[in-house]
């Protein structure tokens, strides 16, 4: 009877980590963007993010629970992992917090290397502040980057070129307030 326990245990555990893992990482990395782009997010995707980090609060709350059901050990190994994955990974190296942008709005600067190696949201945000001085060869590749046809959305950002076929800019995010 033991030895059955332990050959059903071990896999749901395992499983159970690895859920906790997933869920630990997601609800770090939304908890993350609700507290840095709250300001500057829509009420929809403030209302997206925080599903997304009641869920991923969920799966570890879950996996917490089966596992102190099943091997209460295990909590002594799993609870670091999911505080590290939570904080560590999920508020930077896994998610999408541009460094890039960062260090550019520390130095004041930017070059086209720097505008091509960040995310669409911070390319955009970067190109258009006038904070940052942009290079000549940033700022062709800012011109490369933002240029959109008609009909197609401006990468990283809320504005539509020639919504329905025409050839104005539209904005397409819900107005704050």
């Amino acid at each position: 009877m033991r030895a059955w326990q332990l050959i059903w245990k071990i896999p749901v555990v395992a499983a159970a980590l690895l859920i906790g893992v997933i869920g630990a990482n997601q609800a770090g990395w939304s908890g993350a963007e609700l507290v840095v782009n709250t300001p500057i997010m829509g009420t929809i995707e403030n209302f997206v993010t925080g599903i997304l980090f009641a869920g991923g609060a969920a799966a570890v709350g879950g996996t917490v629970v089966l596992i102190h059901r099943l091997a209460k050990y295990v909590l002594w190994l799993a609870v670091p992992i999911f505080v590290y994955f939570a904080l560590v990974l999920g508020n930077g190296v896994m998610s999408d917090f541009d460094n890039i942008r960062l260090a550019v709005l520390k130095e004041g600067h930017a070059n086209a290397f720097a505008i091509e190696h960040m995310t669409a949201r911070g390319r955009y945000r970067t190109c258009n502040d006038k904070r940052v001085e942009l290079t000549d060869d940033g700022k062709a590749a800012c011109a490369r980057a933002l240029t959109a046809g008609p009909g197609e959305p401006i990468p990283g950002s809320e504005y539509r070129c020639g919504l329905l076929g025409m050839f104005g800019c539209s904005y397409t995010a819900p107005e704050k307030g």
